[in-house]
């Protein structure tokens, strides 16, 4: 039986340094929170999937779910009958909440939303490549155009300068910072599908690089790294949450985009936690919960530079997910070609810079404890710690993470 291969790559890059058509229905913004829970719920289990991989348990983590979100919302366009479901599953579409198209719709306003995002630069979108021997149904290409913008182009995947176009694509969209998507295309490959995210920010108030000072983080309990550590003193939004034994601290790009770093609390007045104890246990409610209860006060905190590359095989854990049918010839894709097709490989690929010009910070606490202690005086990320950058306006996740060694390289 001649099967046909369709690849899934899914890109995203942020840098935190110096600097169509309207659907406009009532019915479908009114819906929008319930993406956003939909797409933050399974931002998390496919963190708790990655963290739960023997390759990734003790590694700096960083991904954006909202592109393999997007990426897989983009699929269950062609899918069908069980392929369809296990799709629409794994990325937690209910349809008592909203329907299919309904949720199209809405990743179409929340794309046409983060478009219009100022303060920040931020390109995000999709491409299709199309192999030039076979041509995929009109009404896919119609919808993948109409709902998420996606770029098309036919191309001999044959070809050596198929593999070059596809990867200056991707170095273009994401401003150089992911080169090479990818290193190798087979020449019976029917459609390359990905999708992308750049993110560019400013903190509201930037570092001074001259108390960025070199120290050292605590890997764990035997391992240290030095590190070049910045740090202001200066009125932040943080949180002290004593559900989870962590202090939160709000960093803000103007009113678009706010990062979140959260760091296990530690010392001699309360038990003892790990990331592995915070990450096992924070959800969507928690971010959730940051959002309305950090309030603004004068805080010292340490944060290190950061330069992150990372890149993950999906595979496994989109089966993990539910999401198996699809890598198999029992995958039906009927509604992109009558030929029968399948994902071959899913591969997502993110980097961070983080410095002293990048990204806005706020912070707020808030402590429920007996006695005088603060926690909240002064945090120091100088132990692992995880890492979020949240749409302001709606709460949706952009990019996730944790860091386990600032100075670990891919």
């Amino acid at each position: 039986m001649k099967s046909n291969i369709v690849y899934l790559w899914i890109c995203a890059f942020a840098v935190i340094h110096g600097h169509q058509e309207t659907l406009p229905q009532p019915s479908i913004s009114d819906k929008l929170p319930s993406l956003i829970k939909m797409n933050n719920d399974f931002a998390f289990q496919l963190y708790k999937k990655l963290v739960e991989t023997p390759d990734y348990q003790f590694k700096n983590i960083f991904f954006s779910p909202f592109s393999v979100s997007m990426a897989l919302s983009e699929l269950s366009l062609g899918a069908g009958g069980e392929t369809e479901k296990q799709l629409l599953s794994g990325i937690g579409h209910n349809s008592s909440v909203f329907s299919i198209e309904e949720m199209h719709q809405m990743f179409h306003s929340l794309l046409e939303e983060m478009e219009q995002s100022t303060g920040v630069d931020i390109d995000i979108g999709s491409a299709l490549y199309v192999s030039d021997k076979i041509k995929p149904l009109p009404e896919f290409l119609k919808k993948m155009k109409e709902f998420y913008y996606s770029d098309g182009f036919t191309v001999d995947f044959g070809a050596k300068e198929t593999l070059d176009k596809i990867n200056t694509y991707v170095k273009e969209k994401t401003h150089g910072k992911i080169d090479q998507a990818v290193d190798h295309l087979e020449s019976n490959t029917f459609m390359f599908l990905l999708t992308y995210i750049y993110f560019q920010g400013k903190w509201d108030t930037s570092f001074d690089p001259s108390k960025t000072h070199e120290s050292r983080f605590n890997v764990d309990a035997e391992t240290t790294v030095p590190i070049q550590m910045m740090h202001q003193y200066a009125s932040h939004k943080v949180y002290y949450d004593a559900e989870l034994t962590s202090k939160v601290l709000c960093l803000d790009y103007n009113d678009s985009f706010s990062m979140f770093l959260v760091v296990p609390h530690n010392d001699i007045f309360v038990e003892p936690k790990t990331i592995k104890d915070l990450e096992m246990a924070i959800s969507r409610q928690h971010i959730e919960k940051w959002r309305t209860a950090a309030r603004k006060r004068l805080v010292s905190f340490y944060v290190p530079k950061l330069s992150l590359k990372t890149s993950y095989p999906l595979n496994d854990i989109l089966k993990g997910l539910g999401m198996a049918d699809m890598f198999t010839e029992k995958a039906n894709f009927t509604g992109i070609s009558e030929e029968m097709i399948f994902i071959s490989k899913a591969v997502h690929k993110a980097t961070l810079d983080m410095d002293e010009k990048g990204t806005t910070a706020a912070a707020v606490t808030r402590v429920s404890s007996g006695f005088s202690y603060n926690p909240m005086s002064s945090l120091r990320f100088d132990s692992p710690f995880m890492i979020f950058i949240i749409d302001q306006k709606n709460g949706n996740i952009l990019f996730f993470g944790k860091v386990v060694n600032p100075v670990e390289k891919l």
